[in-house]
């Protein structure tokens, strides 16, 4: 084993203790800023593996140590979506406690005021993207494992950028088909049909019949 593969199973050898740190801070965690931690712990961890990835192929290392430097990086983004999940319920129910301002602060009824999104560390785009995971969840659960799972097996990296293509396609609005209306049908009387079938007949019959046929209706 060359100096470089030594230190590429080194750097693979420490990711584990990484993502279990930061899923035992997850499970742990009581509030937002706990849930916080762990979601950054989690986003360490992912880099760490993320650039233990990239030496480990530079060096030539053996697909055995990328496979499991994959693993820790999914298990990472697994742990993530997980604490993005929780953001977003937080988050959603602090607002409507009214203790998160959408915009501008908001004096409360104790005479406080509201937190931001930026004085609680969550960016707008945060947000977003948290409810989108936790809304792909709800309709599909297990769809982050499965999307990270799936990568790992045809032997692709597992990146946030699979994970977001995943969660979108599964919240994006459907767009509704317009059903074309058929036009009503007139109803039809009898005295409808009796006058085409005799309008029919009329067509049909010769000069002389139709001289005799109103000289029998007029008598």
């Amino acid at each position: 084993m060359s100096a470089g593969q030594v230190v590429a199973a080194s750097e693979a050898a420490s990711l584990p203790a990484l993502v279990d740190r930061a899923a035992k801070t997850l499970a742990g965690a009581k509030n937002a800023a706990e849930v916080l931690e762990a979601r950054d712990m989690a986003a360490l961890a992912y880099d760490a593996a993320k650039r233990a990835a990239r030496f480990a192929k530079a060096k030539g290392a053996h697909d055995e140590l990328l496979s499991k430097v994959h693993r820790a990086q999914a298990d990472a983004l697994e742990i993530e979506a997980g604490a993005k999940r929780k953001l977003a319920d937080e988050y959603d129910a602090a607002q409507e406690r009214g203790e998160v301002a959408a915009g501008r602060p908001k004096t409360l009824p104790d005479g406080n005021t509201s937190a931001t999104t930026a004085e609680i560390g969550l960016s707008s785009k945060d947000i977003h993207e948290a409810r989108g995971i936790r809304d792909a969840e709800e309709e599909e659960p297990g769809i982050v494992k499965r999307t990270l799972d799936e990568a790992i097996a045809a032997g692709e990296e597992p990146t946030r950028a699979k994970v977001k293509r995943a969660t979108r396609a599964k919240t994006k609005p459907k767009r509704k088909t317009k059903s074309k209306s058929k036009p009503a049908m007139p109803i039809e009387s009898q005295h409808d049909r009796d006058l085409q079938m005799l309008l029919g007949v009329w067509e049909s019959a010769c000069e002389s019949a139709r001289v005799a046929f109103l000289e029998t209706v007029r008598t």
